[in-house]
Formats: C-alpha cells, structure tokens, sequence
C-alpha cells in the first residue's frame, strides 16, 4: 500500500502544477537535469562520491512585471558516496521544496530553496537499507541562452537521518540544464499593447495617414528579459494591402513601457466608404528575446468616418478634396476652356492688357452663373460654426457632387473652382478669415509686375513672390469683378487674422483624392452661344475698368477741345480695340470722319469679328487715301488668307516685306502659304494679334495733324445741304463715301449707296470696283431732303 501512495503522489503533485499554471497568465514549467558531487560535511568516515538528479517545477510571480518569482520545486536523484572501511552507500531520494527566484540579469536569475522529502539507502550490496527523512536548501544561479534553454550551478546543503540517532549531513555541488516546457512547446510572447488614444480616420485623408498617427498604443515588456528590435506592424483588411511596419523599438527594458504612434498604409478602397464604420484592425508586434524571435497579435476596434467628413483642426485638410483628377471637374473646366480661348483679350505686353489665369478664372465663373450654380449655407455643417470648434465634423463635397448639387457653401464652392483651375494649370489657394473659407488663385502676374503694372494693386495678395487674386466665390449671381473686389476687402478686413495656403503646398500634406464614382455624374454643359455672351460681357467690364484711367484721359482731351478730336477719339477707339471691346470702339471711330487711321481701326474691328468683306473694304479705303499705310496692307493680306486668297495674301505681304521687314516678321505664314498651309484663325487669334494704328505708329498724316482741320461750327457754315448725288474720285469707297457729313455721316450705310447704284457698278456685285467719275445717287434714309451734286 505505501508502495502505491509513492507512485500516486508524483502524479497528483504534477497535476496540481498543471492546473496552477493554466491558472496564472505569467508562470514557467520546467524540468532540471544536473550531474552532480555530494562532500560529507565533518568528520565522518564517508568520502566524496558523485550522483545526479533531476526536477520538475514551477515558477509563478503575482505581479508578471516585477522580477521575483516563487514556486514548488518535485525532484530526485540518486548519489554514491564511499565509505573508508567498507562499502559504498548508495542513496536514492525525493524532495518537494519552495523557491524563490530573482532575475538580477537579463540573462542571470539567483534563487534560493528549502525542500523536504525522504530518501532510501542501501549498504553492503542491500544488506543494509532504510527509508528515511531529509532536509535541505539550495542556492542557485541560472544563465539563460534562450527563454527556454538555461545553464545553471547550484550548492546544496543537505540533512539525512541515518539513525534515529546519527544524521549525515552533505553539500552537493551540481552543473546542469534547465528546460522551460512551456517557453519550449509554445513559444508564449509576454508583451502587452493597449490603445491609449483614437484619432478621428478620414477617407479622405487616407494618404495622411502613411505619415502622420491615427492612433496611440502603449507597448508594455512583460518578458522577464528586455527585448530588442521590436517592430510594430498595423494591418486593416481591404483598406491596406498588407501590414505596415510602423515603428521599430530598439530596445525595451523589462517593466518598460512606451507609447507609439500608429500609422498606416492605407489604399483608395478607403474612398468607397459613404458612411461611419467601426472595424476590427490587428496590431502585430515582433521582438526577440534572448535571441529569440516572438511574436503577438492585439485586435483594435477603430471608427472611421464616410469619406465627406473632416474636421477643421487644420484648414489645410480640405485641400484633400480639391483633385485636378475629378472627372467632372475636369470636363466642365476643360470645355469652358475651349469657349473661352475662342474669346481671349490680349494678354501679354503692355500692362492694360489681361493676364491670361485671370481670363480663364473669368470664364469659369461666369460658366458656373450660366451653369445655375449657387451658393447655400448647410445649417447642419456650416464653417462659420464648425471652423470656431477644431473637433467638430463637417461634411464637404467633392468637385462633382457640388456640380450634381447644383449649390454648395463656401467651402464646397471654394473646393469646386480651385479643382477647375487646376486643370486649366492655374495655381490656387485657400483663404481663411474668422469664420469664412474661400479661394484665390495666380494672376500669372509677378509681386513685382502686381505692385507696379497692375491698376489695382491692392486688390492683389502677394505671397511666395506670386501676386494672388482673391475671389469671394460665394457670390455666384455678381459680376466676376465684383466676387474680385470683395474678396480683396475681406483679405484686408481681417487684419492680422488671416491666412493664405498655396494649393500646391497643402498636397504636399494631405494629398489630392479622386472618387471612383464620380464619372456617373457628369454635369450639363451651359449653352455655348449663352456662354459666350455671359464671358464677352463679364471681359467688357473688366477690361472697362482696367483701362479706365487711360479712357478718362482721352475723354477728357475729347471735351477740352471739340474742335480737335480726332487724334484722341482715335486713341480711345484703338485703346478699346486693343482690349477687346469692339463696340466701344466702333462707336469712338465712326465718330472720325474718314482718314487712313479710322478706316484701319474699323478694318480690324470687322476682320476680327471675321466680316471679311467690310474689313477688306476699310482696309482698301485707308489705302487709297494713304497708300503707304502699311498696316492697311498688314490688314488686307491678312484679310485675303482668311478668305482663302492666298495669292492675294502673298502678294500684299511681299509689299509689306519691302515697306516694313519687321513688322512682315511677325506674320511669316502670309507669305508660306505653298509649303504650309495654316488654319484659319479663331476670335482669340485674329483680336491677340491685329495691329491697331495709333500714336505708337507715329502717323504724320494730314488726317492725324487736324492743325488745318476746321472747327466744328466752320463746317457746318461750310458745308453745303445734304446731297442727292456724288461723283466719285480718286481714292474713294463706299464705306468713305457714306462716312461724309453730307452723305450719311455713318460708314455703315454704305449698302445703301451700293443697292441703289448697284446696277452701275463696272463688275456686277463687287461694290469695292467703282471708278472716279461715276456718279452715284445718294437715297434718303429718313424722308430727308437732298438736292445737288458733289
């Protein structure tokens, strides 16, 4: 019976190590297995022998992070020692004791033990032998390789009960091995992560996040050992491709803890999220330990937000919906762009011409008034309110959905017209005053250029050595030169208060994003000829403006002297001309009576406006009163290759080449027309690049001179009733010949003459052939009377 309870008890006490192990999240089972040397201690007539003995035990600590352990320690073994008179005694012994343990060292532990146990001995080849009581304690020192493998040295003391009345007492000297059986089957990792804080995700944003944290962890050594080289890896299905190493810890002591920002690598599946979700992410922290590669796995729940949403703790994160990729964005500016170029003011040279971004700007403004857009405060997502609070969500659109919308607010207007400039090239930029976004964009203009050329310098904003146009875009039914005007008083309003963020310089940050699904909403084109009207009428205010210092200076030499207005009324009409506002300048030159300079400028406003046949008739004009005029001959070979008369074309420029070289530089495709032959030239073309005759030209003609020229209230005494007939001279035209104060005063009506004389004219429908002496009769308009003959 005593035979059975020896066997039963190694096996009950295993089992209660096992379960006290499942028990306790921070414990060690491991088996010792050491050769060893038992020395008789005093005087005995025992001698030194050798034995070896083995251990299973188990090591717990209540606080895993602190270096002390305990535990119970089962083990036996077996030593010879010899004896000086007689046989060898052999021992054989069993002990259950308690440890403690300290790990001085991340690869040295020293602990301590008292054990119990029996032991059996047997002499003179088991003549002799008992079962008896021990006692001892040991003293111990492990050197750990790896987590599971140590070497160790450990002294024994040890008390036998021989005899009821003498004991042996021996100190044992062992070197053996010790194997952690849990460390060894499953590799446990003792390393801790919590998330200590969430930051707001945005889709949006997705890119930022590579960068920038999205979360904080705090990452805690619980080995008994420090570690090294741990790495820190974050992975979130479908939104990443595979998980990103994040940080690395060289080394952390045991107990150590740190707290670690968490980045991400995130891919544009994130884009696909329209509404709040909460998902499980895994963080995956590597380590070794002891040389020893480890490794655990933490679940993180982390919210993300629809891809509209962001928040306002910087201003610069809305540049993230600004994308010169956006398909509707894109599709609107690109064809804008086409309508407008066909319109394009002069804008290069002189400093009233009109830089070419803010043309663009123009076009793309009045589009989006002709388009229908307008501007609508959401009252549950408004900067004024949200832009006050850092932490506060707002929902913003992307370029197509403010399109779709057909409305946005300040923002989302801000967001739609910076894309659309981006597309055409034009840099752009956010401007924030308190409680209010909107955008401003390059002039093309240089600080330099902006402060002294420009007519208005301080509705300009410079920055970066650009000089910046700020444009309320919020006022979608005003004028394009208006939204201008007020942005520049709202800039200079806010004082100090105020902040300009380049668009390029924001991407750098937070990175443009494109939604795949905005090709299904692509926007309705504004109607073309609708369009066009809304840009040519937008560009006559601005240009209005822009020279209007240079117009009330002509206009004021007009009045001063009535009786010698042609040199200045030629001005204004070329200056009006040179801008682009046709009308204004018909209106200046029809007032001139006929000379080579009006009939010029008349010529180029119907060439521009692509009435062939009356430029060409003006042009003819200015050269039968001036036969040298040669921008008259610019003009009529200009003329003839836009009428497809390229001989024409070639012949009036070989002229022109003899008379001025220079100036024929300018046009060499007037005289290429048999090797290359060009297309014919848009509105923008034939307005960028007519040569308007004014006093740059440096025109020393009768006509410019008006020092002989009598006044006003001279011809009227002068001038005879108006005529019924005109005989025809040298140099004359219809449009000359209607021009007279006495004809019809207004070159305009020079069908008239021709319907009623056409049946005299030498080649049946060409009014341009008439011949001196041909006597022309002269309708009335009016019922008005006419008699006589000039």
């Amino acid at each position: 019976m005593g035979h059975k309870c020896c066997r039963i008890f190694p096996v009950l006490i295993a089992f209660s190590l096992l379960t006290a192990a499942a028990a306790y999240g921070e414990n060690s089972i491991a088996l010792r297995l050491s050769p060893g040397a038992a020395i008789p201690l005093g005087e005995s007539v025992f001698v030194p022998g050798f034995g070896a003995e083995g251990a299973a035990e188990w090591a717990f600590s209540f606080r895993p992070q602190r270096r002390p352990f305990m535990g119970l320690r089962l083990g036996g073994g077996f030593f010879q020692i010899a004896v000086e008179t007689g046989s060898p005694i052999v021992f054989t012994q069993g002990k259950l004791g308690v440890f403690f343990q300290w790990r001085a060292l991340d690869r040295l532990s020293l602990w301590a033990e008292g054990n119990g146990g029996i032991f059996h001995y047997s002499y003179a080849w088991g003549d002799i032998a008992d079962t008896r009581l021990r006692l001892g304690g040991s003293l111990g020192a492990d050197f750990h390789l790896t987590p599971s493998i140590a070497l160790y040295a450990a002294a024994d003391y040890n008390w036998h009960s021989i005899t009821p009345g003498s004991f042996l007492n021996t100190l044992g000297l062992n070197l053996g091995v010790r194997l952690d059986l849990l460390e060894l089957l499953r590799r446990e990792s003792r390393i801790a992560g919590e998330k200590k804080t969430q930051e707001p995700v945005f889709p949006v944003s997705y890119a930022w996040y590579e960068n920038n944290p999205l979360a904080s962890v705090r990452v805690t050594n619980q080995e008994p050992t420090a570690i090294n080289n741990v790495q820190l890896s974050f992975y979130l299905e479908r939104y990443m491709g595979q998980p990103t190493l994040f940080y690395t810890i060289p080394h952390l002591k045991r107990g150590e803890s740190v707290d670690v920002p968490v980045t991400a690598l995130f891919n544009e599946a994130m884009m696909d999220l329209t509404e709040n979700i909460t998902v499980n992410a895994s963080l995956r922290i590597d380590y070794q330990a002891l040389s020893q590669v480890k490794q655990a796995e933490l679940p993180l729940q982390m919210p993300i937000y629809h891809r509209n949403a962001m928040s306002w703790d910087d201003d610069r994160r809305a540049a993230s919906f600004v994308s010169s990729r956006d398909p509707a964005a894109k599709f609107f500016a690109r064809y804008v762009q086409s309508i407008t170029d066909t319109r394009l003011r002069p804008f290069k040279g002189s400093p009233d011409r009109i830089p070419r971004n803010i043309q663009y700007a123009l076009g793309l403004f009045e589009a989006l008034k002709v388009y229908g857009i307008n501007y609508v405060i959401d009252p549950s997502s408004s900067y004024i309110e949200l832009s006050e609070n850092a932490s506060s969500l707002d929902t913003l659109n992307y370029p197509y959905q403010t399109l779709y919308y057909r409305g946005g607010d300040c923002d989302d207007l801000s967001i739609l017209f910076c894309s659309m400039l981006e597309v055409l090239g034009i840099d752009t930029a956010f401007i924030t005053i308190p409680g209010h976004i909107y955008m401003a964009f390059d002039s093309g203009l240089t600080e330099e250029e902006g402060r002294e050329q420009f007519f208005l310098p301080d509705d300009l904003i410079y920055q970066g050595g650009k000089a910046w146009v700020p444009l309320e875009i919020t006022l979608t039914a005003a004028p394009f030169y208006q939204a201008w005007r007020t942005g520049a008083q709202e800039w200079r309003n806010a004082g100090s208060d105020r902040s300009l963020y380049p668009m390029q310089e924001s991407w750098a940050r937070y990175k443009p994003v494109s939604v795949s699904d905005a090709a299904d909403k692509m926007p309705e084109l504004p109607d073309e000829d609708s369009l066009i009207n809304a840009i040519e009428d937008s560009l006559n205010i601005y240009a209005g403006f822009l020279i209007r210092p240079l117009t009330r200076e002509l206009e004021e030499r007009i009045a001063a002297v009535p009786s010698r207005t042609m040199v200045p009324r030629n001005e204004l009409g070329s200056l009006y001309g040179k801008t682009g506002m046709l009308l204004n300048a018909e209106t200046e030159l029809s007032r001139i009576p006929s000379n080579a300079p009006a009939s010029v400028n008349l010529g180029n406003i119907a060439f521009v406006r692509g009435q062939y046949d009356d430029a060409e008739s003006l042009y003819r004009e200015a050269l039968g009163r001036e036969p040298g005029t040669v921008l008259a001959r610019l003009g009529l070979a200009r003329t003839c290759y836009e009428q497809g008369d390229y001989a024409g074309a070639e012949r009036e420029y070989r002229y022109l080449q003899g008379a001025d070289p220079k100036l024929a530089e300018q046009y060499p495709y007037l005289g290429t027309w048999r090797e290359t032959l060009g297309q014919p030239l848009s509105y923008s073309d034939r307005l960028v690049t007519t040569q308007w005759m004014d006093a740059d030209w440096q025109m020393e003609t009768e006509q410019l001179t008006e020092t002989e020229r009598p006044t006003e209230t001279e011809r009227e005494e002068e001038s005879p009733a108006l005529a019924a007939f005109y005989r025809v001279v040298r140099g004359d035209s219809l449009v000359r010949i209607a021009q007279r104060d006495y004809i019809y005063g207004d070159w305009t009506k020079w069908k008239r003459i021709y319907e009623a004389n056409k049946d005299a004219f030498p080649r049946r429908g060409d009014p341009d052939f008439i011949l001196p002496g041909m006597l022309l009769r002269i309708p009335p308009i009016n019922g008005e009377e006419r008699s006589g003959t000039r």
